[in-house]
């Protein structure tokens, strides 16, 4: 429900109108219990105001505590409510219904417990684990006054009943704070609302009764009353009837927890009687929302975590004991009534039924996201009482439906939990773990459809891009980048209602049914999406490619994408805005935030031993070469550079997104490819504290160079010169087949080189190896090879002779 729907809605159950059929006998009667109550409290409240001396001691001798809270509670209650406090705030029809008092005493009991626990909870900003708090001490008087107190230390099954009792809190106090944080994170409209005084002194005063009807669930009572005392009792007429009659007691405590004045707190009193007449009116059920013939536009409902319809009406009365909602194509006969996709609100369990008690309230959610329900709908209330015939109320109305959002980019889902509709959910990398950046060529997936509602539907969609995170999509820079328009007959025929590449562009078919062709054969001739992908940026010096598409593709004009600016190399955080326009000029966002990486990537091998490339390296330079007890170090040094995507921002991912390097050594003749030794090769060992240990996972070097338009630098930045540093220590033992089988890794057969052997004149062998070294990051580019930012394989080789005098 709006934000004013729930005021109004609070409005009309509690406003405080004299004009109310409340006795005047009964009233002032409960009244004068009331200030009876609190007199002797305020008594000596003013004592101590008349004698601060007086005060200081008492403070100083009794700093105050949790138990003078739940004291304080006792005396006002105990003294307030009492049996004939009781007959007299119940309406005629009420004494009418329960009876005898005998006959509903247990309920009189436990009220005492839910005026506190209203009170208590009220008193001051309460967070969920303060309520938890007050919860268990309101458990625990329910439990006391049915004659069941709770075992010290509490029993397995109390323990389990607390738990629940908890468990169902959370779900009560999760959409005050959902509604909490989507007014801090959307708060544009608060400022108009405070201005034309639809915010005032009162706002939030209903949330806590909000919080306390949902807590108060089948199971939450089954769990405060336990099993035995529950199956007892609710085979009781009263049993309903206590349930709102406590609901209500709760919410006259938390109004005078909140209360400064006395007049405050005779409004509190007489809201406690309007409150009790609505548990005993007539049996009572109304759809107000949607209206008849209404257009109900689609909507997410974080609470339930669905995409469909808002059900708000009321289901009261005597003797109501639950309610159900059931849909239907109106063309359908009643027997088609269904209540698949229905979510029930709270208390109830999403799969109801739903419970009695609703005011112009939420009663359930029609899910309308990839379920068979009609764009044009019928909805059925039917409340239903012990005893007597049920209520009925039907309503057909139109949905409008709004599928707008970006799902994805180059099959990266946008992070579930929290999903889509969150403007700070993640395009997460499950394949690594961490959020993703992307460049290059990209392709955008996602729903950019709305229809249906007396002729609504879709004009055009077209996304856009903005620097930085933002999530208001009205405000700011927006640069449009794609368009796709729904003109013609033709393009309107072929609108993707599901998930589809937005970036597509619309092509012309003529499809020829009777070759040979053209005329007088005929064609069937159609337009239709076909995807592509939206050219974001390319690594520096070259400049992107334009793209232009037709906006009909039977007609001359035309349309150009919008790459990224050149700024930072094409790269850094951005927004991605979906807009969907309909015929009626209304128009439907959503916003993704992206991390965008064409900047480029390095890796080179610059010295092996002082040795240049295709020059001839003997094993007798090695330090220790000969020595098959001890490692042959043979340094490799080289840069395995990848540039920041922020170069203020080199601790964090995606900004630190180098994915690695590697470095294989293979003898001529064999083979290996990206990393991968396959015929006379080694994957060689690279210094990293992980696994595996032939991939380095941290820069090494400096190219000496950067992005020319990076943005922003830090201060003081200045580019270091080209500097090399040791990719790897490689265990060159390998290389010797005297020692190979010493070394780490041992080579495959074939692959070390023997050393001279006058006894059978074999003379020493040399041979071409060659170093290859792999660097990438974790971007996602599929127009690259292999998908990421990657060099070519850098390529050093190397003629190597084993001189090494005959082995032993």
């Amino acid at each position: 429900m709006k934000k004013e729907e729930k005021k109004q809605a609070s409005e009309e159950s509690t406003t405080l109108d004299e004009s109310d059929e409340i006795p005047e006998k009964d009233f002032q009667f409960v009244l004068k219990q009331l200030l009876g109550a609190y007199q002797p409290i305020l008594e000596e409240e003013l004592r101590r105001a008349q004698s601060p001396d007086q005060l200081e001691k008492e403070s100083a001798a009794h700093p105050p505590t949790c138990e003078d809270e739940f004291e304080l509670a006792n005396r006002i209650f105990e003294k307030f409510f009492n049996e004939e406090v009781a007959v007299r705030l119940l309406p005629p029809e009420g004494r009418e219904l329960l009876g005898p008092v005998a006959e509903w005493n247990w309920c009189l009991r436990h009220l005492r417990c839910c005026f506190i626990f209203g009170w208590l909870v009220c008193r001051g900003p309460r967070n969920f684990r303060a309520f938890s708090y007050y919860l268990y001490h309101y458990w625990s008087c329910v439990r006391e006054v049915l004659g069941t107190p709770l075992r010290s230390p509490l029993t397995a099954e109390e323990r389990q009943d607390f738990g629940i009792l908890v468990e169902e809190l959370a779900a009560a106090f999760k959409p005050y704070l959902t509604d909490q944080l989507a007014t801090v994170e959307f708060p544009s409209g608060v400022p108009d609302e405070v201005i034309s005084e639809r915010i005032d002194c009162h706002e939030g005063l209903e949330e806590a009764c909000e919080i306390f009807e949902r807590l108060l669930t089948p199971r939450t009572s089954e769990a405060l009353l336990g099993k035995e005392a529950f199956a007892a009792h609710t085979k009781e007429q009263s049993f309903w009837f206590c349930r709102c009659w406590c609901l209500c007691a709760i919410c006259f405590g938390c109004c005078l927890a909140r209360a400064h004045t006395l007049f405050e707190a005779r409004w509190c009193l007489r809201y406690f009687f309007r409150c009790l007449r609505r548990c005993f009116q007539p049996l009572s059920c109304a759809i107000i929302k949607p209206a008849a013939n209404d257009c109900a536009e689609e909507q997410f409902f974080p609470g339930p975590g669905i995409i469909g319809v808002e059900i708000v009406g009321t289901a009261i009365g005597a003797f109501c004991d639950h309610y159900i909602l059931e849909w239907k194509d109106p063309l359908d006969p009643p027997i088609a009534y269904s209540q698949n996709f229905i979510t029930y609100a709270a208390p109830a369990p999403p799969a109801g039924p739903g419970v009695c008690g609703k005011v112009n309230a939420t009663l359930g959610y029609l899910n309308t996201f990839g379920t068979p329900v009609p764009t044009d709908v019928e909805i059925r209330l039917t409340v239903f009482a012990t005893q007597g015939s049920p209520c009925v109320k039907e309503v057909s109305f139109q949905i409008f439906e709004k599928h707008v959002w970006i799902g994805a980019i180059e099959g990266v889902q946008v992070e579930s939990p929290p999903g889509w509709v969150d403007p700070n959910a993640r395009l997460f990398n499950t394949a690594i773990g961490q959020e993703a950046s992307f460049g290059t060529a990209l392709e955008i997936w996602g729903h950019a459809w709305v229809g249906s509602c007396f002729g609504k539907k879709i004009k055009r969609y077209t996304l856009a891009y903005q620097p930085g995170f933002v999530n208001d999509p009205t405000l700011g820079p927006w640069t449009q980048f794609w368009q796709v328009d729904y003109n013609s007959f033709r393009q309107q025929a072929a609108e993707q209602t599901g998930n589809f590449d937005l970036t597509s562009f619309w092509e012309f078919v003529q499809l020829c049914l009777i070759p040979p062709c053209p005329i007088p054969n005929p064609f069937i001739e159609y337009d239709e999406l076909v995807p592509t992908r939206w050219i974001s940026g390319v690594t520096p010096p070259a400049v992107p490619p334009g793209q232009f598409f037709p906006v009909d593709p039977e007609l001359a004009p035309i349309w150009a994408s919008q790459s990224l600016p050149p700024v930072n190399c094409y790269s850094g955080k951005y927004t991605l805005r979906l807009a969907v326009e309909d015929t009626l000029g209304n128009i439907y966002y959503d916003t993704q935030h992206v991390w965008f990486d064409n900047k480029a990537i390095y890796g080179e091998i610059t010295d092996l031993l002082g040795v240049a490339p295709c020059a001839v390296l003997n094993l007798s330079q090695i330090p220790n070469a000969g020595n098959c007890g001890v490692v042959w170090p043979l340094s490799i040094q080289g840069i395995a550079y990848d540039e920041y995507i922020l170069e203020t921002d080199t601790l964090s991912h995606p900004s630190d997104n180098f994915g690695g390097y590697c470095l294989t050594l293979t003898k001529q003749g064999g083979v290996e490819s990206s990393c991968s030794p396959i015929v006379l090769s080694v994957a060689l060992p690279v210094p990293n504290p992980g696994s595996p240990t032939n991939v380095g996972t941290q820069r090494v070097g400096d190219p000496g160079t950067r992005c020319l338009t990076a943005s922003p630098l830090p201060m003081g930045f200045v580019i270091p010169p080209k500097q090399s540093n040791t990719l790897t220590v490689m265990d060159a033992r390998m290389f010797d087949a005297t020692c190979a089988a010493s070394a780490t890794p041992v080579p495959p057969a074939g692959f070390a080189l023997h050393r001279a052997n006058p006894a059978t004149g074999q003379a020493a062998e040399c041979c071409a190896f060659f170093f290859a070294l792999d660097v990438w990051d974790t971007s996602i580019c599929p127009s690259l090879s292999g998908g990421r930012h990657q060099p070519p394989t850098f390529i050093w080789p190397v003629y190597i002779c084993n001189d090494l005098p005959p082995g032993p």
